[in-house]
């Protein structure tokens, strides 16, 4: 009677177990296939277009990016820019970097407050041709401090994390990282900001022609940089051909006509292993702008030449590679 008591009780603990052990299995497949620990998965190579899309009801336009064999174009609002490949690859990568540290909300119920609705949330969209590779919302930013430490200790930084939801999936999923930051709806973020990049040792010529005003010729001779056939200052030289290695800026100026076609200004920057860059000035009635500054590295872009003192850090005068007083 005993030993049939026992087998029974051993039954009944043994079904309790396998009752728990099944229920633990279904609820962990089903966490399983709500927690996508790799949201984005797309092979870079094979992506021909990417579309940012405005919040809807908001006053911003859509900005596609194309490539066409290695070359990207942008189109906004009926205009076409040259873009800045860097954001472009900075975009894909954050997409693809994108790793679940958990899952935020379920259903709908909580879109909103996690900025992830049509109205709230920055959206992109990857393509293969017409083949949709991502399409994803960008919702609410946020940051968490790290704990109070000894101040012996290395101080670990604060950690960001971006709510994301992907379109068709309800769930939203939180991620580290700031992929929204590099998402902007203003087009002028994305467009070429470089007007000359290259290594300065590179440079080994710079032509400076001034109609009406002044001509003349910097060259680079047995490591010595020589102004028309003088020595020039080394270290002002040096200085000036710095700001040539990587000459930047983000003021455009956008429909603004030159007084004239034919440039007021330009210098011509030559070396190895380099193609020729052309920077020219215009003069302009504007006088927010007084000149706008083409390269011919972006073309069909107009920089203004006042703002950040374009003009004045690339058009010097020939005493800028002389010491003062030096017979020039």
């Amino acid at each position: 009677m005993l030993s049939k008591f026992l087998n029974t009780k051993t039954l009944i603990v043994l079904l309790v177990l396998l009752v728990g052990i099944f229920l633990v299995t279904k609820l962990t497949e089903k966490e399983d296939r709500t927690f996508k620990s790799q949201l984005v998965e797309i092979d870079t190579a094979s992506v021909s277009q990417m579309k940012i899309l405005p919040k809807l009801g908001g006053d911003d336009n859509e900005i596609v990016f194309t490539r066409t064999g290695g070359e990207w174009k942008m189109e906004s609002a009926g205009k076409v820019y040259k873009p800045d490949a860097n954001s472009i690859k900075n975009i894909l990568t954050e997409l693809i970097k994108m790793k679940t540290e958990r899952v935020a909300a379920t259903d709908k119920s909580k879109w909103k407050d996690l900025e992830v609705t049509d109205s709230t949330a920055a959206r992109i969209q990857v393509l293969d041709g017409s083949k949709v590779l991502a399409d994803v919302y960008l919702g609410k930013f946020s940051y968490t401090q790290p704990p109070q430490q000894n101040p012996y200790q290395q101080r670990q930084q604060a950690r960001m994390f971006t709510n994301i939801r992907l379109v068709g999936d309800e769930n939203v999923y939180v991620v580290e990282g700031f992929i929204k930051m590099n998402i902007q709806p203003n087009v002028d973020s994305y467009r070429a900001k470089t007007l000359c990049q290259t290594n300065k040792d590179d440079i080994t010529k710079v032509s400076f022609n001034y109609p009406g005003l002044d001509n003349f010729t910097l060259t680079k001779e047995n490591e010595h940089w020589m102004l028309n056939g003088q020595p020039a200052d080394s270290t002002k030289t040096a200085r000036y051909i710095q700001k040539l290695q990587r000459l930047t800026s983000s003021n455009y100026a956008d429909g603004i006509e030159p007084l004239s076609s034919t440039p007021s200004h330009m210098v011509v920057i030559e070396g190895n292993n380099i193609l020729p860059v052309e920077l020219k000035a215009f003069p302009v009635a504007d006088t927010l702008h007084h000149t706008v500054i083409t390269s011919s590295r972006v073309p069909d872009t107009q920089y203004s030449g006042e703002k950040n003192k374009l003009f004045e850090r690339v058009f010097v005068n020939r005493s800028e590679f002389f010491d003062q007083g030096m017979q020039q």
